[in-house]
């Protein structure tokens, strides 16, 4: 199989998310009101049990992982897109009203994809083969193509591969948000009553999924549906918790949406972007893992052993190298900044490469490096970033959320500003 448009191919990748698809977690079980018809029970206690499908079927990454859980079981989140493409039989029923509630009785698949992301088009001519075995079966196919870019190779593409489905465009990065899209593909299957059942699987498993959900037969369409959304009381309610849903994990729950710093300010072609999709929605920084030698930390800041000390701070990281020139030539500039900027509450941290960083602590006297840094010990960091090249920056909010992923060099400062007239 294919990963997912994430970073290449490299063992640490494969490493993590090798760990990622072994966490299994367990879901709450709603109570299921007692004027549901027989068959409803089994069909809805499925939808909501941890492990209905093999987790080794999923991508768990990042923050999406755990989200994707928690959706699981309920009504699906609306799904915003303009610019429909397609047949007028398959486009005309869903281009008004409530896409779920027009379609009630079959079984959906939303794939969100896009025309820059390789194992998005690799997986198109199964998602073909797909909806010409089984569309008569009950089955509907929905692409939702990534709002940033792309779009508008939409058209030759699905020509090229023959696609026999509806196509549309995310509306404004909507429905990437509100479906927790943190890689590319990302596919999610709701039954015939309108319970999203699975969300986040791999390419070659959809099929598995969908034949299982069509085997379950009109019966399911016809019982009550026990998904329904979550009031606004019940989400207040929910939220002392934890979390929007009711989770102890939700420790973003009560942050207003961020939003990505423009592209414009950030590096890399559709490939690059595409590696550093994950971090699109801003999710928490991730952890900087084994971090040795501290050195020039702050006085409030001098017992700070990771990026949650700093919470409050924007942070800009920087990965950089002890034999990286360019790297080492930034340093004078990277000193201004961190003075310029130091009042302001934002604070600069050198990453180190740990190949190299016995050399650091010198480079820090010879080059007089006066803003904090420290050594990437085991290459967690890195690798949690998905840094490609020397120095790459990265930029976090007051909150702790990742704002920019591979800052440009000559961005910084805007980057900055950004976060900065934030309230």
């Amino acid at each position: 199989m294919r990963p997912p448009r994430l970073r290449g191919y490299a063992p640490a990748m494969v490493s993590m998310i090798a760990a990622a698809l072994t966490v299994v977690s367990s879901l709450t079980l709603s109570h299921l009101p007692s004027q549901a018809a027989p068959a409803a029970p089994a069909v809805a206690s499925a939808a909501r049990a941890a492990g209905e499908f093999p987790e080794s079927w999923f991508w768990r990454l990042g923050t999406a992982g755990p989200a994707h859980r928690e959706m699981t079981g309920k009504a699906p989140p609306k799904l915003e897109v303009m610019g429909w493409l397609g047949e007028p039989a398959d486009i005309d029923p869903v281009k008004k009203g409530d896409i779920f509630e027009t379609l009630k009785g079959k079984v959906i698949v939303i794939d969100f994809w896009a025309t820059w992301c390789g194992p998005c088009r690799a997986a198109l001519p199964e998602n073909v083969k797909m909806i010409k075995d089984l569309k008569s079966k009950g089955l509907v196919v929905i692409g939702v193509h990534d709002s940033a870019r792309g779009s508008e190779k939409m058209d030759e593409i699905a020509k090229s591969v023959g696609i026999n489905y509806a196509l549309a465009i995310d509306s404004g990065g909507k429905s990437a948000k509100a479906w927790n899209v943190g890689f590319w593909p990302t596919y999610a299957v709701i039954d015939r009553k309108g319970t999203l059942r699975a969300i986040g699987l791999q390419p070659p498993h959809v099929r598995e999924v969908v034949e299982k959900l069509l085997a379950e037969g009109t019966d399911a369409a016809k019982a009550p549906n026990l998904a329904k959304p979550q009031t606004e009381g019940a989400a207040k309610d929910a939220s002392k918790d934890g979390s929007k849903d009711g989770s102890k994990d939700g420790s973003q729950a009560n942050l207003p949406k961020a939003e990505r710093i423009q592209r414009e300010l950030l590096e890399g072609d559709g490939r690059r972007r595409g590696t550093l999709a994950k971090f699109d929605q801003c999710p928490t920084a991730p952890s900087l893992g084994a971090i040795t030698q501290w050195t020039n930390l702050p006085a409030e800041l001098k017992d700070a052993t990771r990026l949650e000390d700093m919470k409050g701070k924007i942070v800009v990281l920087d990965f950089w190298a002890t034999w990286c020139g360019p790297c080492l030539a930034s340093i004078p500039h990277m000193n201004e900044m961190a003075a310029k900027y130091a009042g302001d509450g934002v604070v600069f941290l050198g990453v180190c490469n740990k190949d190299g960083s016995e050399k650091m602590l010198d480079l820090v006297h010879s080059k007089g490096i006066k803003y904090p840094v420290c050594v990437d010990a085991r290459g967690d960091a890195n690798t949690a970033y998905s840094v490609d090249g020397f120095p790459d920056y990265y930029i976090i909010d007051r909150q702790g959320r990742l704002r920019g992923a591979d800052v440009s060099n000559q961005s910084i400062e805007a980057a900055i500003a950004q976060l900065l007239a934030e309230k």
